[in-house]
């Protein structure tokens, strides 16, 4: 029974990592980067943030 439990817990595991990993998009960027800051005032705003993640990707 320990050992079924064991195998449960470390498939969920790994299932939780890659499905993280996979979720993951390298190309977008979120409040704490300054590449978003669009109008250099050093503060970067939710607008600045959809704009600039709406060009780099492209759409």
């Amino acid at each position: 029974m320990k050992r079924n439990l064991f195998s449960l817990m470390a498939i969920l595991l790994a299932m939780g990592a890659m499905a993280t990993t996979a979720n993951a998009s390298p190309s977008q960027v979120g409040f704490g980067d300054l590449r978003a800051d669009l109008n250099g005032d050093g503060k970067v705003t939710l607008m600045e943030l959809m704009m600039y993640n709406h060009d780099i990707r492209g759409n």
